[in-house]
């Protein structure tokens, strides 16, 4: 459908860490597509600073899920609601397509409401326009990508070019506090004689499904390999504060690596400013993971429950290793045997060479 260009466009996506960053590459292409266009997004409150690190958009719109999932404080959500619908959002995309993020974009008031057919929980009653994605849109991106351009009637030939800057740039404050806390540890950005860092790779062990999750065990002898390989590398594990756990768990097991634990110690920006200074991700199926791909840092991905065709690391210069569970990809929290078996197939050997392979020449 070719329609006049929107003055104002809400994005809906408010979660997960991954899914908003797979809503990047839309926002962007939505971007160049109409500059002037006033770009909002309603966003979960604890992935908000992520948005905010996004230069495309002009328009931040916390919803206090958590807190607004207390009976009390209903009459705020109400008020959030009344304040979004008094912005006049001319369009509303919903990208997550579920009953809550339906009704909020019927609530935005936007005379536009665009979403997926196959929307779950009923959310398409919510939509003006129910769009389904042709083929080859397979990976949640190009869905998204797919759902704007068949939205604002991009044709092959008029679809506008990638834009030139960042998706996302952390602040000054931000690279700041990163720096400080690398050189806290020892670990100065750059060599004060030679201008250059040894490299870095950074781990990722934690992930929101126990399925997802390879044990400790395995990443602390894929760290040490590859350690003993490569003595000048520097180490970081990173994660929230209720992956310090498995990060404690993954140091006490290496032998011969000796990786610095930064779980719980960085906020979005800086997080995103670490992985930016760092050579590799060595990941489970995870945020992180996400972010690390749209910051165009390589990474070495383990997959077992999940399939990486649909929300694996996107882009060129990543390494996907996939567990040998015939049942997979299951998509279960936890896994259905109770032992994990899609974690098989994969030895540390592997993930270690992988790992190497894109590391810069020593």
């Amino acid at each position: 459908m070719i329609a006049a260009p929107p003055s104002s466009i809400l994005i809906v996506k408010p979660s997960s860490l991954g899914d908003v960053v797979h809503t990047l590459p839309a926002a962007a292409w939505l971007r160049q597509r109409f500059p002037g266009v006033r770009l909002g997004w309603l966003v979960n409150a604890e992935l908000a600073p992520l948005v905010e690190l996004c230069p495309l958009v002009t328009d931040v719109h916390r919803f206090e899920r958590r807190r607004w999932g207390n009976p009390c404080r209903w009459g705020e959500f109400w008020a959030f609601l009344r304040g979004l619908r008094a912005t006049g959002y001319a369009c509303a995309v919903d990208f997550q397509g579920l009953l809550r993020s339906g009704f909020m974009t019927w609530r935005s008031g936007a005379p536009r409401r665009i979403g997926f057919a196959a929307a779950r929980e009923g959310a398409a009653w919510f939509y003006s326009e129910r769009l389904t994605p042709p083929p080859p849109a397979v990976h949640a991106v190009d869905k998204n990508l797919a759902l704007v351009q068949l939205a604002f009637g991009a044709l092959p030939a008029d679809r506008p070019p990638p834009p030139a800057g960042p998706l996302l740039a952390p602040r000054p404050e931000q690279l700041a506090a990163a720096a400080a806390l690398w050189a806290g540890a020892g670990w100065p950005m750059a060599d004060s004689a030679t201008g250059t860092a040894p490299p870095v790779l950074a781990v990722a062990p934690g992930a929101r499904w126990p399925a997802k999750c390879w044990p400790p065990a395995f990443f602390a002898a894929v760290l040490d390999a590859v350690a003993q390989a490569r003595p000048d590398l520097r180490i970081w594990l990173l994660g929230t504060r209720d992956e310090q756990a498995a990060a404690a768990a993954v140091t006490a097991a290496c032998r011969t690596a000796r990786p610095l634990d930064c779980t719980g110690r960085t906020g979005l920006g800086e997080l995103l400013a670490l992985l930016g200074r760092s050579a590799v991700l060595l990941t489970n199926d995870s945020g992180p993971m996400h972010l690390a791909a749209a910051a165009g840092v390589p990474t070495v991905a383990l997959f077992g429950p999940t399939d990486p065709d649909l929300t694996g690391p996107y882009g060129a210069g990543h390494t996907v290793l996939r567990g040998r569970c015939p049942q997979a990809p299951c998509f279960q929290r936890r896994c259905p045997h109770g032992v994990a078996s899609c974690h098989r197939g994969i030895e540390p050997a592997s993930a270690a060479a992988a790992i190497l392979a894109r590391l810069p020449a020593a």
